[in-house]
């Protein structure tokens, strides 16, 4: 299936990379490093490979997310050290929205319709902003007993998923954050979650190097798939729903069958991969890395593509 996909480096001088995000239409890709500004690069026709650095997030930014709504595909959210997340419009070159929330901020994500918009803290809960009406109090202000890792919803909007470092995901109705199940993950903490765009399967990774795919009709496990070597990093579903690409500490980047869970391409990497993210209209993946230190690998932004 991925015979004929090569990788295409970008221009990439910011350093190890702490995050990667892709417009909704993916005619851009946004990544953002330890140094320097946010970097963003048009891939349609006419774009510069170079990209353009995105100068008005500021140099303190950890992490970026588009806005997935097709009506607002020119807002990007930016989270740094500061407690503050930044909406930008690319049309208008401003900052159209800051939202502070309670503490530093570990994961950032959007609802699948661009309503709504999660800020999670590792050990200061999570703050969700209903940007559709232009709210900048938090609409849901909750902490947690356990150290969270990341939130997602699932493609309805009804349900919202909580990792945890014990190793656990809770599951609550949104927007009423009523408990619905804690779903025993993993031995370790919980380090990702990957929600299918129809919203049929979780997949989720941990710090005992496995990943477990589950229903989300009764929220029971299907398939689990070890032979990692360290604990799984990150899991993301491509845009039909048929493949997961995942990485871990390990040197490769594998990509599963979403509903055997078997491994149908192993992508060989030089440096620790740091983020990744299927295009949201092909199955393009683009990936992150942190580099091998002084004089080793260097730090790189790269698309795997078909050629």
């Amino acid at each position: 299936m991925f015979q004929h996909h090569k990788d295409n480096r970008l221009h990439w001088e910011q350093g190890p990379v702490y995050d990667i995000s892709w417009s909704s239409d993916g005619g851009q890709l946004s990544a953002v490093g330890s140094r320097g500004y946010p970097r963003t690069w048009r891939l349609e026709r006419g774009g510069h490979k170079d990209g353009e650095e995105l100068k008005a997030l500021g140099s303190e930014i950890e992490r970026l997310a588009w806005s997935p709504a097709t009506h607002n595909t020119n807002v990007i959210a930016g989270a740094g050290y500061d407690k503050v997340v930044q909406l930008w419009d690319q049309r208008t070159k401003n900052t159209t929205t800051k939202l502070g929330t309670r503490g530093q901020i570990t994961d950032i994500c959007w609802s699948p319709s661009g309503k709504y918009f999660a800020a999670v803290g590792r050990e200061d809960g999570i703050d969700v902003f209903d940007i559709a009406a232009g709210s900048q109090t938090p609409v849901v202000s909750a902490p947690f007993d356990d150290i969270a890792y990341l939130a997602r919803w699932d493609a309805s909007e009804r349900i919202l998923f909580l990792a945890t470092h014990q190793g656990a995901v809770e599951v609550y109705a949104w927007p009423t954050m009523e408990p619905l199940t804690t779903i025993p993950a993993h031995a370790g903490s919980c380090n990702c979650l990957g929600i299918d765009p129809c919203g049929k399967v979780l997949a989720t990774g941990g710090a005992d190097a496995t990943m477990e795919l589950w229903s989300t009709d009764d929220f029971t496990m299907t398939h689990v798939v070890d032979g990692y070597e360290s604990p799984l990093l990150f899991a993301d579903f491509s845009m039909d729903g048929r493949f997961i690409a995942t990485a871990s500490d390990d040197l490769e980047v594998r990509i599963h069958d979403s509903f055997s869970g078997n491994q149908v391409h192993r992508l060989a990497v030089e440096s620790l991969t740091t983020a990744l993210e299927w295009h949201p209209r092909n199955l393009a993946l683009a990936y992150g890395s942190a580099g091998a230190g002084k004089g080793g690998v260097k730090p790189a932004v790269t698309i795997f593509l078909k050629s």
